[in-house]
């Protein structure tokens, strides 16, 4: 695993910690909800989308990116099950109404499978269209 990797999840653990440690804090929700993981994640799968050179290494990405996600996602509502205390983990507007237990449950799932694969397929885009784009600039550049 290369320096970037391990950058990129130590990011997305450090700013999972940062959400739940402010949400107990007793932080509003309105503030907090910009502490986002999402958005670590989106930026470090559009550059990884981009740098890795195998659809297999993009895979492996994928799947590596989810899993500090997952655990932060994982352990937080795991702690308000366990303990009863809401936390933004578990807001209506994340939860879609399901359970502490079924949402705890479908993040663990999730995170195994279909995450990984959404998160694989979105970067397989991002690098085609620059492939794409790559190459049409390669052709106009050398046409001229």
């Amino acid at each position: 695993m290369n320096k970037i990797m391990k950058a990129s999840i130590a990011a997305i653990a450090a700013m999972g910690v940062v959400r739940f440690v402010l949400d107990a804090g007793g932080v509003p929700k309105d503030i907090v909800k910009y502490f986002s993981m999402t958005a670590v994640m989106i930026a470090c799968s559009v550059y990884f989308a981009i740098a890795a050179e195998t659809h297999k290494e993009r895979l492996k990405a994928a799947y590596l990116l989810v899993m500090p996600y997952m655990a932060v996602e994982v352990i937080a509502l795991s702690y308000t099950w366990a303990t009863g205390h809401q936390t933004i983990f578990h807001a209506a507007e994340y939860s879609m109404g399901y359970s502490i237990a079924v949402h705890t449950l479908g993040h663990l799932v999730g995170g195994f499978t279909w995450e990984p694969l959404f998160g694989f397929l979105m970067m397989e885009i991002i690098w085609g269209i620059y492939s794409g784009g790559r190459s049409l600039l390669k052709t106009k550049t050398t046409a001229a």
